[in-house]
């Protein structure tokens, strides 16, 4: 089985149904478009709030983030993998331009804040990022925006990027 065979097949499973409930929909679409701004909200909160060990961690998690920003456009000069319903495959719920497909700044940004402050030993914000994480990019594979095979590069870029 290729590489595009399992990630067709995989996105087909967690895409969401015409048939699927309203509620899921909107809600799924509310986390999609506006999980961003929930981060940038406890990344202020941190900011104003916190010691200076977590400002510290502010400024670098977004420093990290522009790094995996820029990894990111240099890939996507050399690799273009089309989204989904530009490829016509799956249900979309949402409009989008038809940008590619990977690599997603979205995901960029969540994984990499989140890997930041898990490993700079502060757990309980780099869970909380964590879950948010996979909650924005499950959510993103079931309104339509991205395969589930680009998860791991993201994951894998996020890492690298925050260690």
């Amino acid at each position: 089985m290729s590489l595009e065979t399992l990630n067709l097949s995989l996105f087909h499973v967690i895409n969401g149904a015409q048939d699927a409930s309203q509620f899921i929909i909107r809600l799924a679409i509310f986390f999609a478009n506006d999980l961003l701004y929930i981060l940038l909200f406890i990344l202020t909160f941190l900011w104003f709030y916190g010691d200076q060990d977590l400002k510290n961690r502010v400024i670098k998690s977004v420093f990290l983030t522009c790094v995996s920003l820029l990894v990111g456009y240099v890939i996507s000069l050399f690799y273009h993998h089309a989204r989904p319903f530009v490829m016509g495959v799956g249900t979309t719920f949402i409009e989008h331009a038809p940008t590619a497909s990977f690599p997603s700044n979205h995901m960029l940004i969540f994984s990499t804040i989140a890997l930041s402050y898990l490993f700079a030993q502060r757990k309980m914000i780099g869970i909380i990022l964590l879950f948010l994480s996979f909650t924005f990019d499950s959510l993103k594979l079931f309104i339509f925006y991205v395969f589930i095979v680009h998860f791991l590069p993201f994951w894998g870029l996020s890492f690298v990027a925050s260690g």
